[in-house]
């Protein structure tokens, strides 16, 4: 299905995030602008079934981490496939973590970078739908000026150097693409789950009530891993 040779050039990376704040009541005195705009989110949340009866701060938990506006990057990991002394192909993994979300957005622009340089392609789950959009708004955000291969609005779509499983295996379908999840994907190929300890609607909690930053990385390592996973299953 995709050749192995391009897998060797692919950067591999995932993006896990937290709410900006612990919840919206600190929001509300940390940046009163921004929590009022949230509050339009949440009339929005609420026309939904799941969310009827949800307060804000309900609403602020389970979805701040998803909008970059209201969000805040905390881990990021990179893989990229290298041949050991022995000949055999293994992943080389690094993730930039923790509270500081300016440095760790930074470190991780030096290696977008370096793959623009190499003409290397980035390849993940969802990344065109979530991940390279958060980390651009984010970076902005930030005063950061986005590497150029995160900069793709004046690009044809076979110029974007995206390889990104979720439209890989959705076949052309739009509706496939945007509910396939990874952990579904891995199931449906025989491939471990990276969901084992935590998943990505834990992260929050994980992040400002436990501070267990390790955990998140181990659990944004496994992503990569998973991803790289998937695709050696269906490269030849």
């Amino acid at each position: 299905m995709i050749s192995k040779e391009i897998l060797k050039s692919c950067l591999f990376f995932d993006v896990e995030t937290a709410g900006c704040t612990p919840d919206y009541s600190t929001l509300q005195r940390e940046n009163p602008r921004l929590a009022k705009l949230f509050n339009r989110r949440y009339k929005y949340y609420q026309g939904m079934a799941e969310f009827q009866n949800a307060t804000i701060d309900e609403v602020f938990l389970s979805k701040a981490g998803l909008e970059p506006e209201y969000a805040k990057v905390v881990c990021v990991s990179f893989a990229t496939i290298f041949m050991d002394s022995d000949g055999i192909e293994k992943p080389r993994l690094i993730s930039f973590y923790g509270e500081n979300e300016k440095e760790i957005l930074e470190k991780s622009n030096k290696v977008f970078a370096n793959a623009s340089a190499k003409n290397m392609k980035l390849c993940g789950h969802n990344i065109k739908g979530f991940d390279v959009p958060c980390l651009g708004k984010r970076m902005i955000y930030n005063s950061i000026d986005p590497a150029k291969i995160l900069s793709i609005w004046d690009k044809k779509p076979w110029e974007v150097p995206y390889l990104d499983t979720s439209e890989v295996f959705a076949f052309g379908s739009w509706s496939q693409q945007k509910y396939l999840s990874l952990d579904l994907l891995a199931c449906s190929l025989g491939v471990d789950s990276p969901k084992e300890d935590i998943d990505g609607s834990q992260v929050h909690q994980t992040f400002w009530g436990e501070r267990d930053y390790e955990k998140i990385k181990i659990y944004c390592e496994k992503d990569v891993e998973t991803v790289m996973n998937v695709l050696d299953k269906v490269s030849h």
